[in-house]
């Protein structure tokens, strides 16, 4: 798809060290990068950030130091924007045909 007419993001979960003295910081870190805390342990932090691959991999880099325990990432999904595309128009159809109900 061209760039001007799709949208796209990737997702990612990394889990970092984080003890007591130090997740203020990490917090803070997180929110410059817009992502968000799923789990809180004793000594660990578990953050979920989408966007692009550049976002994601700058905050791996910034939470590194920290010592990045886990990461697992999606490929990147992309939707066209504006209007149905022909090929959801299409899948559509299909499905008509065969009688599934559309969404």
């Amino acid at each position: 798809l061209a760039e001007i007419d799709r949208a796209l993001k990737a997702h990612a979960l990394i889990k970092v060290k984080a003890p007591a003295d130090r997740r203020g910081e990490i917090f803070q870190l997180c929110q410059v990068f817009r992502a968000r805390p799923l789990d809180v342990g004793p000594d660990t932090l578990v953050v979920e950030i989408t966007g692009t691959q550049d976002k994601i991999q700058g905050l791996v880099t910034i939470l590194e130091p920290f010592g990045i325990l886990e990461l697992v990432q999606s490929g990147t999904v992309a939707m066209t924007r504006g209007p149905v595309s022909d090929a959801a128009k299409a899948i559509r159809e299909s499905q008509a045909v065969r009688g599934i109900a559309a969404a």
